[in-house]
């Protein structure tokens, strides 16, 4: 697949091409300490985004030393009351002496809020389409650029309950090189994933999710669901800012894939979901474990979640589903999602070749109007994946 968000392709023997960051964190805000000291754990934490060999400092207008190649922009939020109000006016003020540029802006939610005034939930997907527009974000990139025009520019959309960065945004460093190598095209969309603390019981469950995604991911990389707390969108030229939105009515949540699908319609569009280091984030309350401790509520070890990563993207298409042929958006029959859901969960559950060899027969699924006959071998790589894991499990001393 190819990739860009620039309307040329860029020459990989161009010396001195940079790669930036702005990384984008939005902060729910229970109190005022709280929030501060997540601000400073998260600055801290960001300087181990690098590896050191790849740390270059600047002079800020101030004559103070920050980091090059990156920015922050924290969106401070919460649902609308007057006490938040209060809380979040103090927060616009919040300094901390570190080696990042970085804004911090404030909004509200629900009845009387900034955004999404109907909201009784968080509204995640305004939640990240505010942050990304606002007049400090394109500020930031407006800076990161300085006279460098050729520059690009990454979003990197992470959660702030991030514990550790593990030099992600050196691995991505690596991948837009490797990219531009390949065909001197960059990555439009890049993910390393996610994995929990190596110390947590929930660590290898995480570890065995995200390598089933990469190995989905190397048959067709917009096969997988591209983690909210990890993923990157290249800023295209000209711009400070992603014009494609988070926001989709018909759609609850599932941000990154809201985004994406409409991203992967810009010209020379790339995507890589990478084995290089992941983001290791702080273990969700909703989380459980399951499968001797193999799985967790997202795992791609079970079907449901690999079938949602799957056709999240809208790159599956199937007519029939549809009342009228259109694109992925258009109105669709009753429990039709369900359905198509369903069929690749019986691809990825078949009890063995023959069964799945069967199914794949009657492959409804088309791309970009051809046979999506790379889904039978995306969830092909997948099985094979899970069947060891799954089997070697079995052999260890107390499992049978």
């Amino acid at each position: 697949m190819a990739s860009a968000g620039s309307k040329r392709p860029r020459d990989p023997s161009a010396q001195g091409l940079k790669v930036k960051f702005l990384i984008n964190i939005p902060l729910k805000v229970n109190s005022e300490d709280d929030a501060q000291k997540r601000c400073r754990y998260l600055l801290d934490a960001l300087s181990e985004g690098f590896k050191e060999e790849e740390i270059k400092f600047i002079k800020d207008k101030s004559g103070k030393e920050v980091l090059e190649d990156i920015a922050v922009v924290i969106g401070m939020n919460g649902k609308h009351s007057p006490e938040l109000v209060q809380i979040l006016k103090k927060l616009e003020t919040f300094r901390y002496d570190c080696k990042i540029k970085y804004s911090i802006i404030t909004y509200t939610w629900g009845i009387g809020g900034t955004i999404a005034q109907d909201a009784t939930e968080p509204p995640y997907q305004h939640i990240r389409e505010h942050l990304k527009n606002d007049g400090a974000t394109t500020k930031l990139v407006e800076g990161l650029r300085g006279n460098d025009r050729s520059c690009l520019v990454y979003f990197s959309f992470v959660d702030s309950d991030t514990i550790r960065f593990n030099f992600i945004l050196s691995e991505y460093l690596q991948i837009v090189k490797e990219e531009l190598k390949k065909d001197s095209i960059p990555p439009t969309v890049m993910s390393t994933g996610y994995e929990f603390h190596r110390g947590s019981d929930y660590h290898i469950a995480s570890w065995l999710d995200r390598m089933v995604r990469v190995a989905v991911a190397e048959v067709n990389p917009l096969f997988v669901y591209y983690p909210e707390p990890n993923f990157c969108v290249l800023v295209p030229d000209g711009l400070n800012t992603i014009k494609e939105s988070f926001i989709h009515k018909g759609r609850r949540n599932m941000e990154s894939p809201i985004l994406i699908t409409r991203v992967k319609t810009r010209a020379n569009f790339k995507a890589v979901f990478s084995d290089r280091n992941p983001i290791i984030i702080a273990i969700p309350a909703r989380f459980t474990l399951s499968g001797q401790g193999l799985k967790t509520g997202q795992s791609t070890l079970d079907g449901m979640n690999l079938a949602k990563g799957a056709y999240s993207q809208g790159v599956l298409t199937n007519y029939q589903t549809f009342n009228k042929e259109g694109p992925n958006e258009s109105p669709k029959k009753p429990g039709i999602t369900g359905r198509n859901r369903g069929f690749i969960i019986q691809l990825y559950n078949a009890k063995n070749e023959q069964e799945l060899e069967q199914l794949s027969k009657k492959n409804p699924f088309t791309i970009d109007g051809n046979d999506a006959t790379i889904l039978v071998n995306a969830i092909r790589e997948a099985r094979e994946y899970k069947n060891f894991i799954l089997e070697f499990n079995e052999k260890l001393p107390g499992n049978n």
